[in-house]
């Protein structure tokens, strides 16, 4: 844990938003996370692909759940063949293929994002550093949520239940991060 505050940043659970009645569950939408970090990129001319874009997610969810005790967004990812893949995200930037991402979102508030800015940009930093296929290797790894699904492809599309995301995120962090 020691290990990932460094990296991420430390963030005090009085820290995150809170509702009238207790914490809130989920910091934003994957839809909003994602324009954040496509927009983080971007604005750093250093723009992702789509296939960056669903691992820079799944790493930045799952850290942050294992961390913090509470998702970043609710949508669960899915099994595809080169990792966890969240449908949705997937289809809004299909149309660029394999081509980087390069876009602004005048109407995204980042403000959403205040109390785990620091989190986020560290994780997005680490994460767009490494190769798309480092990180499909990454999720891929033998026991992992993705492979405890894919099954050798019998569980192609099958969702990924935040549960087991949550459970492996530690084993990962620890041997890769």
């Amino acid at each position: 844990m020691r290990h990932i505050e460094r990296r991420y940043g430390n963030i005090k659970n009085a820290q995150l938003l809170e509702l009238e009645v207790g914490m809130i569950e989920y910091m934003c939408s994957s839809r909003e996370l994602a324009h954040y970090v496509v927009q983080y990129c971007t604005l750093r001319s250093t723009p992702i692909s789509n296939l960056q874009l669903q691992k820079i997610l799944y790493f930045l969810q799952a850290v942050f759940g294992k961390s913090y005790g509470r998702l970043l967004f609710k949508e669960r990812f899915e099994a595809w063949p080169y990792g966890p893949v969240l449908p949705d995200i997937y289809y809004e930037y299909s149309s660029y293929g394999s081509s980087l991402i390069s876009e602004v979102y005048p109407e995204l508030d980042t403000a959403m994002f205040s109390s785990i800015h620091v989190f986020l940009d560290n994780g997005i930093d680490f994460l767009r550093s490494k190769s798309p296929w480092d990180l499909v290797k990454l999720a891929h790894a033998e026991g992992s949520p993705w492979y405890s699904i894919w099954r050798n492809g019998d569980g192609r599309g099958s969702e990924i239940p935040n549960e087991l995301l949550l459970g492996d995120t530690e084993r990962q962090a620890n041997e890769s991060w």
